[in-house]
């Protein structure tokens, strides 16, 4: 038997909407393919076992966090190349192995990723500058609170050019980070980096890989020439608030942008406020329970940004890693 091209490491939580159709595709891929199941309240971990006995399942007992849960996955792959591919992603066979193909035959490469598409086939944005003061000002707290000409202005140029190569015919190229939606990544690296960094629950870990990938001299490159489709959002929820977000992105700005941490605090107690008020005059007009909700992670969103301080944010969250035993 030949040995599989790559192993896919999956981590689901409620995905069963979507696990199906991202583990078919997986199938036709010649995959080691492992899911990690974050205690899902739904038929996901059931779903798996029973349409795809081939798939290796970890089922978690609690909601460990995405990086966790990954390198979880990680423990004993014995391919020279693993794919991270989340459970709302479907990845089709030549995609990946074209991008199993880009990391083996440029040594220089150590993280690879495809364009994404979303279902209507639109071009999801998926490569990205490092995150800065103003590209935080311009992508998080922008939207509709902010207008078109000056969200531009606050983007700057790296990230203008960063949107012209997932949305123009271009060629490979190297990126700071890309969403990790669908990353191909060396396996002697990941090693090297000790996984995933589990100080992120979720969001932001992908830009800390990548961030790290660079640190030791491996190139970040996104292929345009392969596609991959990405709902997105299909665990959190389209339009969710999540405070892991907001959590992480000060963990990020403590480590890496320590001088901009306060400012960035700051911008998010204000976001937050918004958020708050927007909700607020919502649920005065509608009573809805779900305003109600976004309402409440607003206020934990503001609570978290008060309270945390840039070693707090820096902190690990746990004070023993789980490291990826990759061999």
């Amino acid at each position: 038997m030949s040995r599989p091209a790559a192993t896919a490491v999956v981590v689901t939580y409620n995905s069963a909407n979507h696990i199906d159709d991202c583990l078919a595709a997986l199938a036709q891929a010649d995959l080691v393919v492992r899911v990690v199941d974050n205690n899902s309240a739904d038929r996901t971990v059931a779903l798996v076992t029973e349409r795809f006995p081939k798939v290796e399942v970890i089922a978690n007992p609690a909601n460990v966090g995405f990086a966790a849960a990954v390198n979880q996955g990680l423990t004993g792959v014995d391919t020279d190349v693993v794919l991270l591919v989340n459970p709302d992603c479907v990845l089709p066979a030549a995609t990946a192995r074209e991008l199993v193909r880009t990391v083996r035959a440029r040594p220089d490469v150590g993280i690879a990723g495809p364009r994404l598409r979303d279902q209507a086939g639109r071009i999801a944005i998926s490569a990205h500058p490092f995150e800065s003061l103003s590209s935080v000002l311009a992508s998080r707290f922008g939207g509709a609170l902010l207008p078109v000409a000056l969200r531009r202005l606050l983007s700057g140029s790296r990230r203008r050019r960063a949107y012209d190569a997932c949305t123009g015919p271009a060629a490979p190229m190297a990126v700071d980070w890309l969403s990790g939606a669908c990353l191909a990544v060396r396996t002697r690296l990941m090693r090297e980096i000790g996984g995933l960094d589990e100080g992120y629950f979720m969001y932001y870990e992908d830009e800390e890989l990548c961030l790290q990938t660079w640190r030791r001299g491996a190139a970040v490159v996104y292929v345009p020439t392969v596609e991959a489709m990405h709902v997105g959002g299909a665990s959190s929820g389209p339009g969710a608030t999540s405070p892991h977000l907001y959590r992480s992105m000060l963990r990020f700005f403590a480590r890496h942008r320590r001088r901009t941490f306060q400012l960035v605090r700051l911008a998010v107690v204000l976001r937050a406020l918004i958020g708050m008020g927007l909700a607020g005059a919502r649920w005065l007009g509608s009573s809805t329970r779900r305003t109600g909700r976004r309402g409440r992670a607003w206020y934990e969103v503001c609570r978290i940004a008060l309270s945390t301080t840039p070693d707090d944010a820096a902190r690990e969250h746990r004070k023993e890693l789980r490291r990826p035993q990759c061999t």
